[in-house]
């Protein structure tokens, strides 16, 4: 039987973010979530058949970091290499549907050979100042933030439109539809998204996976203040959908 503080802790989730993981109880894939509000682990699986939730203290018996305290990204220390060199990173990219944004250069891709990642880089006025890694073998976290910037992750095509969605992957799948992509990395927006949003589109698409129907009418409610938004409600996961589909769906 897996702890469940253990599990979470190990997951290492940075405040203010949430991360998706298998779930240690039911095992169903991608369904744990582990969100960090002032370093109270909230928990929950969002698999129908599992009813597993709660909260725990966030590492009482370990030293914990100041909210201020921000981990600066360092691209001269980064362990990365064009992911071209990587077949695993490669294969991932064309089974989820991200080569178009990547052949089309709408996002920055390379391949972490320290931690075996797929490393999607964060940009801020041009210059990378975070990036997102996806564990290609089963590493936890699944997705890793390499620095505490909580900006999201977007795709650098040019639309008046974007697609709010949960991972890297599948905001670069939506490009595919000519619409940029933006990555929450969990399913909390965060009032740091909310003006990288705001000021560069006129609509948003609110396309969260099935499993958080809640959180995306949440997140709905909080843009329209703001901005013309309305809800994509999904059957599966956008970054498995067939390129048809994506097409027809989405544009």
């Amino acid at each position: 039987m897996v702890d469940i503080r253990d599990y979470i802790e190990a997951m290492a989730v940075p405040e203010g973010m949430s991360y998706r993981s298998d779930c240690p109880v039911c095992g169903h894939n991608n369904s744990f979530s582990v969100t960090n509000e002032h370093n109270v682990l909230l928990y929950n699986c969002f698999y129908a058949n599992c009813n597993i939730s709660g909260k725990i203290q966030g590492m009482a018996h370990k030293p914990t970091q100041s909210p201020k305290q921000e981990i600066e990204f360092n691209l001269e220390t980064a362990t990365w290499v064009p992911v071209e060199r990587s077949a695993k990173s490669m294969d991932y990219i064309r089974s989820n549907n991200i080569e178009h944004a990547y052949k089309s250069r709408f996002c920055n891709i390379q391949y972490d050979v320290k931690e075996d990642r797929c490393v999607f880089c964060i940009y801020k006025n041009s210059t990378i100042v975070d990036a997102v890694g996806r564990s290609l073998t089963g590493r936890k976290p699944k997705w890793k933030r390499y620095a505490s910037s909580k900006l999201p992750f977007m795709t650098k095509n040019k639309s008046d439109l974007c697609i709010i969605v949960e991972d890297c992957a599948s905001a670069s799948a939506v490009t595919i539809a000519g619409h940029v992509g933006v990555a929450l990395m969990g399913t909390n927006l965060l009032q740091e998204h909310i003006p990288h949003i705001v000021d560069n589109f006129k609509l948003a698409v609110v396309a969260l996976d099935k499993d958080a129907t809640q959180k995306s009418l949440d997140i709905a409610k909080e843009l329209s203040v703001h901005m013309q938004t309305t809800i994509k409600f999904l059957d599966k996961d956008i970054k498995t959908w067939s390129k048809e589909k994506i097409l027809t769906e989405l544009s």
